[in-house]
């Protein structure tokens, strides 16, 4: 080799930017990002300019920024996801209930267990949700935040604006409109929306759908299913509590079992009506009264019925449907119209016996199922690569499958809870393509799971230390019929950790039938929201993950965060109004369980490695009782 090769002196400085993206395409961490930014002025302007947003990109493929980034929204977008990342190890989130119950004074008078009722109406609300989360501007705390959600006949919505329009005022004195400032200094404001002559259990909502608005002045609109047969676009202001119903979808009085949007290229509708037709409508707020573009039947059995449906790209609708040993439908969308010969129909009933009692049942597989919900996994993800192609599915058996239509295999991996083993799954969550979120059909449980697919995991906090007591929970593949481990070249995780599950339990509906509710309904505003909300009966909650403690927190909440360690600084920072739950919560494991409880705000010295400060461990429960739920304590 020559001997000039060993004079020369290569430097950050003095190498080319597609050198140094290179550099930080292979770089961990965030803070290692700063880190070379400050070794010389070149590196510093390629970091703020490029770094953060390779790192970005690379790290976390599912992130949409704004149309025009602000020259520091990179910069904050890779310290407030990679907080959410490290807050979603840790278990970090505070949580409370968002009913609005001063929103009508009228309503509130015939209010009974949380809804307004008729008289002899005994059961509360089942809610379904829907939500959405816009930049109005272009650094990354500046969005616009959207809930709605059917409580009986009656339509919630809740507006919050975040970031610089901080001080944006609603302009509107009207009573109905519930206004103010959080402590984090975001601006919310709540609306109601109820028809005239519906009645509760008649009417009742059984689909929202939110259409996305980018201007802060613009009213929502809200596509709002019924069980009675309505389907109609309302449009409805959180600035003016105005409202009108913009068009009405013609259903011939069928009933709306659920209903999915697809907004991008040309906006469409699918409807699940009564037990078996699938139908497609145009979302156009222009037309009135809108007629099905195209139907089809799903024909099923003569005790099945769609449950669920959503679409899955952009030419592929899924529908879950049951009791049926075809519980799984996949249809293509063509030209505006449902082919009529399904892509794939997945069966779930030729999972063999004893392949079954591997899971831990006792019964064998049933001959039929039902899958009750349904979640996309993100087209732009790594996992997803091709447009449309990656799903989950939870069912009647209590498994959650992923379906990967590109395999051979109708199912690629099944997901279980090894102690509520056997409870429905009623609704489901993808976050990202490192985890999922599960609502059970009992003791108002959520579950948490580690996809574990190839390339899901790609960033990891440096900071977190190893879970206490963390195991291996393996997802289990189907191949051949028989059920194996994933190989660990599939999941690269600098700690192994476990699945988890929390009990919701609402402060302000202590009944036994909310603490035995299922999760009916989850939804997520968008893939960078460090919020997500669950319906139970009666109640809506929160969770933010975020870690109380955080010396630097998302930028989101940084006006909430507490500049000393006083208990009474916490608790006005975060916990002002005293309704921040405290919520129990087990690990997934076949042996003893530990029960680990939440502590108020203002505790600031962790009990357990790698989780957040406000757990505690408690004593654990004998592995013959972890199915005996109401010997636990907390029902």
């Amino acid at each position: 080799m020559a001997p000039e090769f060993f004079n020369a002196k290569a430097t950050l400085a003095t190498l080319p930017p597609e050198l140094l993206a290179h550099i930080v395409v292979h770089i961990d961490t965030a803070r290692a990002i700063s880190h070379l930014a400050s070794t010389c002025r070149k590196a510093h302007a390629f970091v703020e300019n490029d770094g953060f947003r390779i790192f970005v990109q690379t790290r976390f493929p599912y992130i949409k920024p704004p149309t025009k980034p602000s020259p520091s929204f990179w910069k904050e977008a890779a310290h407030g996801i990679t907080s959410l990342s490290k807050n979603w190890d840790r278990k970090a989130f505070i949580a409370w209930s968002i009913n609005p119950r001063e929103i009508n004074q009228d309503l509130k008078s015939q209010r009974s267990r949380g809804r307004p009722t008729q008289v002899g109406q005994t059961i509360g609300f089942t809610p379904v949700i829907d939500s959405y989360e816009a930049w109005y501007g272009g650094d990354w705390a500046s969005r616009k935040e959207v809930v709605a959600w059917g409580a009986g006949a009656a339509l919630f919505m809740r507006s919050k604006i975040m970031g610089k329009n901080k001080n944006y005022k609603w302009q509107t004195s009207d009573n109905r409109l519930l206004k103010g400032m959080n402590t984090h200094k975001q601006r919310y404001a709540y609306a109601t929306y109820s028809e005239k002559g519906a009645d509760e259990g008649l009417d009742d909502i059984t689909s929202v759908n939110l259409l996305l608005q980018q201007s802060l002045n613009d009213p929502e609109q809200v596509i709002i299913g019924r069980a009675s047969g309505g389907l109609s676009l309302v449009s409805l202001s959180t600035e003016t509590s105005q409202s009108k119903i913009v068009s009405s979808y013609d259903t011939m009085g069928r009933a709306v079992r659920s209903a999915s949007t697809k907004l991008e290229s040309i906006p469409l509708l699918a409807a699940c009506l009564s037990d078996s037709t699938i139908a497609l409508y145009p979302i156009d707020p222009k037309i009135s009264q809108v007629h099905p573009i195209s139907q089809v039947s799903a024909n099923p059995s003569d005790q099945s019925r769609t449950w669920s449906s959503r679409f899955l790209g952009h030419n592929r609708l899924i529908v879950g449907l049951g009791p049926s040993q075809e519980p799984l439908h996949v249809y293509s969308i063509g030209q505006g119209e449902i082919l009529r010969e399904s892509v794939r129909v997945s069966e779930l009933s030729h999972i063999s016996a004893h392949e079954r009692l591997d899971l831990g049942g006792d019964n064998g597989i049933r001959s039929a199922t039902s899958i009750y919900s349904l979640a996309p996994i993100d087209v732009s993800s790594s996992a997803g690569r091709a447009e449309g192609d990656v799903f989950l599915s939870g069912a009647y058996d209590g498994l959650t499958c992923l379906h990967d239509l590109r395999s051979a295999n109708s199912i690629t991996a099944i997901f279980q809870d090894p102690v509520d083993t056997f409870s429905p799954i009623y609704s489901l969550l993808s976050i990202g393509t490192e985890r999922f979120v599960a609502g059970g059909a009992r003791h108002s449980i959520i579950k948490v799971f580690d996809l574990r697919m190839p390339g899901g995991k790609l960033y990891h906090a440096a900071d977190p230390v190893p879970c206490s007591g963390a195991l291996e929970n393996r997802a289990r593949t189907f191949k051949s019929r028989r059920w194996s481990g994933y190989s660990e070249k599939y999941y690269d995780s600098n700690h192994k950790r476990r699945g988890w599950n929390v009990f919701l339990r609402p402060k302000d509906n202590t009944s036994r039938r909310v603490s035995e509710s299922p999760v009916y309904a989850l939804s997520r505003p968008s893939h960078c929201s460090p919020t997500f909300f669950a319906g139970l009966e009666s109640t809506i909650l929160q969770l933010d993950m975020v870690s109380i403690m955080d010396e630097y927190p998302d930028p989101l909440f940084k006006y909430g965060q507490a500049k000393t360690g006083d208990k009474h600084d916490i608790e006005r920072k975060w916990d002002s109004q005293g309704n921040v739950l405290c919520l129990p919560m087990y690990e997934h494991d076949t042996g003893p369980v530990n029960l680990i409880k939440q502590r108020k705000v203002e505790h600031t010295q962790g009990s357990i490695d790698g989780w957040d400060e406000r757990w505690k461990r408690e004593e654990p429960w004998p592995v013959d009782d972890r199915r005996r739920h109401h010997s636990w304590g907390l029902v």
